[in-house]
Protein backbone atom coordinates (compact mmCIF):
# COMPACT_ATOMS: atom_id res chain seq x y z
CA UNK A 1 0.00 0.00 0.00
CA UNK A 2 1.10 3.37 -0.69
CA UNK A 3 1.19 6.48 2.01
CA UNK A 4 0.32 9.86 0.33
CA UNK A 5 0.78 13.21 1.43
CA UNK A 6 -2.22 15.52 0.04
CA UNK A 7 -2.08 19.61 0.63
CA UNK A 8 -4.19 22.38 -0.17
CA UNK A 9 -7.52 20.71 0.56
CA UNK A 10 -10.24 23.45 0.21
CA UNK A 11 -11.78 23.91 3.82
CA UNK A 12 -15.11 23.34 2.37
CA UNK A 13 -13.71 19.74 0.94
CA UNK A 14 -12.68 19.03 4.63
CA UNK A 15 -15.52 19.50 6.10
CA UNK A 16 -17.85 17.43 3.74
CA UNK A 17 -15.03 14.30 4.26
CA UNK A 18 -15.34 15.61 8.19
CA UNK A 19 -19.27 15.32 7.93
CA UNK A 20 -19.18 11.70 5.95
CA UNK A 21 -16.54 10.17 8.29
CA UNK A 22 -19.10 10.81 11.23
CA UNK A 23 -21.93 9.84 9.18
CA UNK A 24 -20.06 6.36 8.49
CA UNK A 25 -18.71 6.11 11.93
CA UNK A 26 -14.99 5.67 10.03
CA UNK A 27 -11.63 6.96 10.30
CA UNK A 28 -10.84 10.40 8.27
CA UNK A 29 -8.29 8.05 6.26
CA UNK A 30 -10.97 5.32 5.74
CA UNK A 31 -13.29 8.43 4.62
CA UNK A 32 -10.96 9.40 1.89
CA UNK A 33 -9.41 6.51 0.44
CA UNK A 34 -13.41 5.28 -0.07
CA UNK A 35 -14.06 8.31 -1.45
CA UNK A 36 -11.26 8.31 -4.39
CA UNK A 37 -11.86 4.58 -4.20
CA UNK A 38 -15.36 4.98 -5.64
CA UNK A 39 -14.05 7.66 -7.92
CA UNK A 40 -12.33 5.24 -10.00
CA UNK A 41 -14.87 2.46 -9.81
CA UNK A 42 -13.29 0.41 -7.22
CA UNK A 43 -15.98 0.70 -4.41
CA UNK A 44 -15.07 -3.03 -3.54
CA UNK A 45 -12.46 -1.71 -0.68
CA UNK A 46 -15.66 -0.59 1.91
CA UNK A 47 -14.38 -1.65 5.41
CA UNK A 48 -16.20 -4.52 6.54
CA UNK A 49 -18.48 -4.43 10.27
CA UNK A 50 -16.83 -7.26 12.65
CA UNK A 51 -19.16 -8.30 15.36
CA UNK A 52 -16.65 -8.75 17.47
CA UNK A 53 -15.54 -4.91 17.74
CA UNK A 54 -18.51 -3.18 15.70
CA UNK A 55 -20.37 -1.95 19.08
CA UNK A 56 -16.78 -0.39 20.21
CA UNK A 57 -15.41 1.34 17.00
CA UNK A 58 -17.70 0.64 14.19
CA UNK A 59 -16.07 -0.43 10.35
CA UNK A 60 -12.79 -1.09 10.04
CA UNK A 61 -10.66 -2.09 7.01
CA UNK A 62 -9.30 -6.02 7.25
CA UNK A 63 -5.82 -4.21 7.83
CA UNK A 64 -7.38 -2.30 11.21
CA UNK A 65 -8.98 -5.33 12.21
CA UNK A 66 -5.63 -7.31 11.50
CA UNK A 67 -3.72 -4.77 13.67
CA UNK A 68 -6.14 -4.44 16.42
CA UNK A 69 -6.65 -8.46 16.77
CA UNK A 70 -2.42 -8.54 16.39
CA UNK A 71 -2.65 -5.97 19.96
CA UNK A 72 -4.63 -7.69 21.71
CA UNK A 73 -2.84 -11.40 21.30
CA UNK A 74 0.02 -9.96 22.55
CA UNK A 75 -1.58 -8.59 25.31
CA UNK A 76 -3.16 -11.34 26.33
CA UNK A 77 0.24 -13.25 26.13
CA UNK A 78 1.71 -10.64 28.03
CA UNK A 79 -0.84 -10.05 31.24
CA UNK A 80 -2.28 -13.93 31.05
CA UNK A 81 -0.34 -16.77 32.64
CA UNK A 82 -2.97 -19.33 31.85
CA UNK A 83 -5.89 -18.61 29.71
CA UNK A 84 -8.08 -21.04 31.44
CA UNK A 85 -7.36 -19.61 34.80
CA UNK A 86 -7.32 -15.52 34.98
CA UNK A 87 -7.78 -15.27 38.00
CA UNK A 88 -4.20 -16.82 39.32
CA UNK A 89 -2.16 -14.04 37.58
CA UNK A 90 -4.75 -11.86 39.52
CA UNK A 91 -4.23 -13.16 42.75
CA UNK A 92 -0.69 -13.31 42.22
CA UNK A 93 -0.60 -9.34 41.54
CA UNK A 94 -2.54 -8.51 44.49
CA UNK A 95 -0.41 -10.43 46.84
Amino acid sequence: MKTMTIRNIPDDVAAGLAERARESGRSMNATVVAALSDSFGKSENKPKKYADFSQFVGTMTDEEYERITKIIKESHERFLIDENKPWLYAAEVSE
